[in-house]
């Protein structure tokens, strides 16, 4: 299997206008880390990873996207790790133990949007309480669980978000930025158990990261005549790390914002889409052990504009960690340096999504 520490012998493999390609949006550099093993340590280093030399030389590589400025940090040693399965921590008894709260009877106990709410067979929408833009909504899944869910039930949810999209737009037509989250649970930043979405709908500009993408499209555009997310693609799918399902082009970022990371770009968010999704949630929870995710949707405006002309509906899935774990996921480099230090090998992730798809 291709590994992310053999990126700089791949890239010599491919042809020199791919190779062009990929070096018009990525830099990669390969180092060496070293340090010394005391005695008492070299039992510990060969049961844990194989062999104390795979500590004491360890490989990195850097990978800086130059078109964004964001970089990702791939250790060999860690590369090198068994990918875990479900944790040991009985959390379902936590979920369980959590049923009841306000999102169990949303008609009684959750607020409803001034335009009323948006009912689904799995679903019903509410008002966030505490919002973070003036248009926040909320899709509540009946079930409680939000591990629970299956192809109907994801097909429902996001029908519903996209409803919601449409009557807040017609009541606030100057509101054109949507924008889809759905945090899984607390290592996610989820402060509800129960199963949910987030929607908001943004006026006056589009929400940041989405701005600096089509900064960023436009740029490319111009001045290489050429589609960016396209040729985004192409390049992951020339290294092994993409393929195309359905009109969706689904792939592994080399340099992704947190581990396990699989984005989907796509001309919107239909049955296909979805599908999509689900195939790779059920992947990451099933053959990855994955209990908390994060998963955002970018859309294009509401509103047909020139300089948004073409943007795709982008969908990126993340693993936010064990449920039982005491320390952060993110911490000074992904905040200070936007260096993003990833623990699993997208090559092993990558494997096991498209067999899903087989």
């Amino acid at each position: 299997m291709p590994s992310i520490i053999g990126l700089p012998e791949m890239l010599k493999n491919l042809n020199k206008k791919n190779k062009d390609l990929f070096n018009r949006f990525f830099s990669v550099q390969r180092s060496t880390g070293r340090l010394v093993l005391p005695e008492s340590m070299k039992k510990w280093a060969e049961n844990t990873f194989g062999h104390q030399n795979h500590v004491e030389e360890q490989v990195i590589v850097k990978i800086l996207d130059k078109l964004v400025f964001e970089e990702a940090l791939y250790n060999e040693l860690r590369a090198k790790r068994p990918i875990q399965a479900k944790e040991n921590e009985d959390f379902e008894k936590i979920i369980k133990q959590s049923a009841g709260g306000p999102f169990s009877k949303p008609l009684q106990l959750t607020p409803e949007d001034m335009f009323g709410r948006i009912k689904g067979k799995h679903c019903v929408t509410a008002s966030n309480v505490a919002k973070y833009d003036g248009m926040h909504g909320l899709v509540v899944f009946k079930k409680h669980n939000p591990l629970d869910f299956n192809q109907e039930d994801l097909y429902d949810y996001f029908d519903t978000a996209l409803k919601w999209f449409e009557k807040a737009h017609k009541t606030n037509e100057k509101a054109i930025y949507p924008f889809l989250l759905w945090n899984c649970l607390w290592r996610s930043g989820a402060s509800i158990i129960h199963g949910h979405i987030q929607m908001v709908l943004g006026e006056g500009f589009h929400y940041g990261d989405v701005e600096k993408e089509n900064k960023v499209r436009l740029e490319y555009h111009k001045k290489y005549k050429s589609d960016y997310f396209k040729d985004f693609f192409r390049i992951h799918k020339q290294i092994g790390l993409g393929f195309e399902e359905e009109g969706q082009q689904i792939f592994m970022n080399i340099v992704p914002r947190e581990d396990k990371e699989v984005t989907i770009i796509a001309k919107k968010l239909d049955r296909n889409c979805v599908r999509a999704i689900y195939k790779i949630a059920k992947c990451l929870t099933d053959d990855f052990g994955v209990v908390s995710f994060n998963l955002g949707v970018v859309f294009p405006p509401l509103k047909k504009m020139q300089n948004w002309k073409d943007f795709p509906v982008i969908v990126r899935i993340v693993d936010r960690g064990k449920l039982s774990s005491k320390t952060t996921d993110i911490g000074g480099m992904e905040i200070y340096d936007m260096g993003n230090v990833i623990s699993t090998d997208p090559y092993k992730v990558f494997e096991k999504i498209k067999k899903s798809f087989a």
